[in-house]
């Protein structure tokens, strides 16, 4: 405690040496012009003799002024008297009437010299008030969200944390510059065989692993054109689109989806952004529906069956839905090691399904803050990483997935099945992966 005593005394110390001169404006104490009286007394001589000279010049132009005036009304009477011609008059008092705008500028420019070196009446005040409500600012904030107990974390102490942020950016900068040239080789290819339907589809993959989506919608949808609108082709399209249109899954998106599906291709893209599309036009279960039936039609090792299991876990436990025993075990029990398969319990999810949406909300917060704080002391787990990212999207918390997905880079970096496991969840999820 003395020591946040001792850190109030110097701040307010320090406020009161900025604010002193502000406040007497720049005048030395009379304790100290004793010994400086001649010094002073010689600098206001000075001061007082410029200003008079001042005045005496601004006087003579004043007086030049008139002179000037007196002349244009001289000229005007010799040509009433015939001294001068026309020509001759026009020529004098085009030269009296511009050393009359030149004095009268001279003029106008001493008086705004005068003005600049008289401070603002509200000058200090404004300036008091300033330096006050940064102080007061400071304190309310630190009083907010400030931590006098946080410990100490020294530069060295820091040393793997930097390194591996600095390690997890090379190893996302090598494998954008392999992508990048991939896609420079595939353009090329391409201009010379527009018709190679491959090339097209890894165009397109190369580019989304980029997150330039809206470039790999034309990729994309080549490849429709030339596969005869196979679905899966308008599945890689809609999610190109659905991507660029961060997560919304769009009228033209939905159409390709839909029209994906009438083929009869079991792309596990179109039912999973079918579902999407009907959570986000609020048909939770039609979505959770939906998800159920294509979990319980796929593989047991597919690697994309976790994530829709997680999908459906966060959906029906945030509309209440009771998904009791809807979902093959084998399906849920078989995951790869990121899948997310530490959810809510049975028992989670049937007292989701009685309470209020406030209720609900409040349960997932608290979930979600414990897995953070669980992430805090066993940064290296993908799985809860995962989790957490797709419980801040349903949460409609995108920054916050953001960061998480920023942070599992550091921490896994070191593991780069993990790493490329999360892009592409964070893909899916509208989280941007780069």
């Amino acid at each position: 405690m003395t020591v946040w005593i001792v850190f109030a005394l110097v701040t307010v110390a320090v406020a009161g040496y900025v604010l002193w001169p502000v406040i007497t404006g720049g005048k030395r104490p009379p304790a100290q012009q004793g010994d400086g009286d001649a010094q002073s007394t010689a600098d206001l001589e000075k001061s007082a003799a410029a200003h008079n000279a001042e005045l005496v010049d601004e006087d003579e132009l004043q007086r030049d002024l008139t002179v000037y005036r007196d002349q244009l009304s001289e000229i005007t009477r010799d040509i009433d008297r015939g001294i001068l011609s026309a020509e001759q008059a026009d020529a004098a008092k085009i030269e009296v009437q511009r050393r009359i705008l030149a004095t009268d500028q001279r003029i106008q420019a001493r008086a705004a010299s005068r003005v600049g070196k008289t401070p603002g009446a509200f000058a200090r005040p404004v300036a008091v008030a300033l330096i006050l409500i940064g102080l007061i600012g400071g304190l309310g904030l630190y009083l907010d969200i400030g931590h006098p107990a946080l410990p100490d974390r020294p530069f060295a102490q820091r040393a793997d944390e930097i390194m591996a942020a600095r390690n997890a950016q090379n190893h996302n900068q090598d494998r954008d510059r392999a992508l990048r040239n991939a896609v420079a080789d595939l353009s090329q290819k391409l201009i010379q065989n527009p018709g190679n339907l491959s090339n097209w589809e890894l165009l397109g993959t190369s580019l989304m692993a980029l997150n330039r989506p809206q470039e790999a919608q034309t990729a994309f949808l080549e490849a429709v054109k030339l596969s005869n609108r196979d679905g899966a082709y308008l599945a890689m399209y809609a999610e190109a689109i659905i991507r660029a249109n961060d997560g919304q899954v769009t009228a033209p998106a939905r159409g390709a989806l839909e029209e994906a599906a009438k083929s009869g291709n079991d792309n596990p893209r179109i039912g999973f952004y079918l579902g999407v599309a009907d959570l986000q036009q609020g048909h939770a279960d039609a979505a959770v529906e939906r998800w159920i039936s294509l979990v319980n039609a796929a593989p047991a090792d597919a690697s994309w069956v976790p994530m829709v299991v997680r999908q459906i876990q966060q959906a029906a436990l945030a509309e209440g839905i009771d998904i009791t025993g809807r979902l093959k075990s084998a399906n849920i029990a078989n995951r790869p090691a990121i899948a997310g398969n530490v959810g809510p319990s049975q028992q989670d999810m049937k007292a989701a399904a009685d309470m209020s949406p406030e209720e609900r909300r409040q349960m997932i917060e608290g979930m979600v803050g414990r897995l953070a704080s669980k992430l805090e002391e066993n940064p290296q787990d993908p799985d809860g990483w995962a989790r957490l990212m797709r419980a801040y999207m349903v949460m409609g918390m995108q920054d916050k997935a953001q960061e998480s997905y920023q942070q599992a880079q550091i921490a896994l970096k070191d593991d780069a099945k993990a790493l490329d496991q999360l892009a592409i969840i964070a893909a899916q999820s509208g989280i941007a992966t780069n």
